[in-house]
């Protein structure tokens, strides 16, 4: 039953890996299995065993989500934007209560971590990238799919950082979610993709195993400032798209995403 319960928290991670605007780690945060996980992966050795069954039972769930619910985005996204992306603003918000309840601020100034994530967010996004990025056969077109899969996992691992608003604002989000949906259909890129993957989340683990242990209190306010910048972010970009009369939609779209998140702080 446990093991069950632990694929379908996967399941609801997976869907904050391909939702616009939200993080699958602020969802594991908000489920109680990311400082299990973190440690898994920088503690492996230490119990072999239940830490291969702890990540094979949440990745199964992440990768079914993925796997299931990817085409059904894109079609979302295509025919339903503004009420899809409503929805998913309400998601990321309620997840911002959970990380506020451990933040007790000792220090005054660390409140400067929180406009630290509100100016790297920032930086991403004036770098405007217009032109979609698509793989070309040459050195520097595999080394930035790397780089692209060691951002995914960036996102992945730090809660509050939205993978897909990332890749939105580096024009490369259709890439990403073609190699989520259809792995098989440039082999190369995918493969270059899932090793730039697998390296950031064996370095960003080693990384946030560190912060949870000694800087916790910075690491919350960097999460609840990237959290802030995903929904400024994925507001400005919806504003212009609103029709004025669907606001009790939008606004009922909010609110049953806000509760969803909300209630996942178990």
């Amino acid at each position: 039953m446990q093991n069950i319960k632990l694929t379908l928290k996967g399941i609801i991670i997976g869907l904050g890996k391909i939702i616009p605007g939200v993080s699958g780690s602020m969802l594991a945060f908000s489920l109680g299995v990311y400082e299990d996980a973190i440690n898994a992966i920088t503690n492996f050795k230490n119990n072999l065993k239940k830490n291969i069954l702890f990540l094979s039972y949440l990745g199964i769930g992440i990768v079914i989500s993925i796997l299931l619910f990817s085409n059904l985005l894109i079609y979302l996204l295509n025919n339903y934007y503004d009420f899809t992306i409503m929805l998913f603003i309400g998601l990321i918000a309620g997840t911002i209560p959970s990380v506020l309840k451990k933040v007790t601020l000792k220090k005054k100034r660390n409140i400067i971590f929180l406009f630290l994530a509100l100016f790297i967010v920032y930086l991403i996004g004036i770098l405007k990238i217009t032109v979609p990025f698509k793989p070309k056969p040459n050195i520097l077109s595999y080394a930035y799919i790397i780089l692209l899969g060691f951002i995914d996992a960036t996102t992945m691992i730090i809660p509050g950082i939205s993978g897909t608003a990332t890749f939105m604002m580096l024009n490369a989000y259709n890439f990403v979610l073609d190699v989520f949906s259809n792995p098989f259909k440039n082999l190369l890129a995918s493969f270059l993709f899932f090793s730039g993957i697998l390296l950031g989340i064996i370095l960003i683990s080693m990384l946030i195993n560190y912060l949870l242990k000694n800087k916790k209190e910075e690491l919350y306010l960097l999460i609840i400032g990237f959290s802030l910048s995903s929904l400024i972010y994925l507001f400005l970009k919806l504003l212009p798209k609103l029709i004025l009369g669907n606001i009790f939609y939008y606004l009922l779209l909010f609110i049953i995403g806000f509760v969803i998140s909300y209630k996942m702080d178990i």
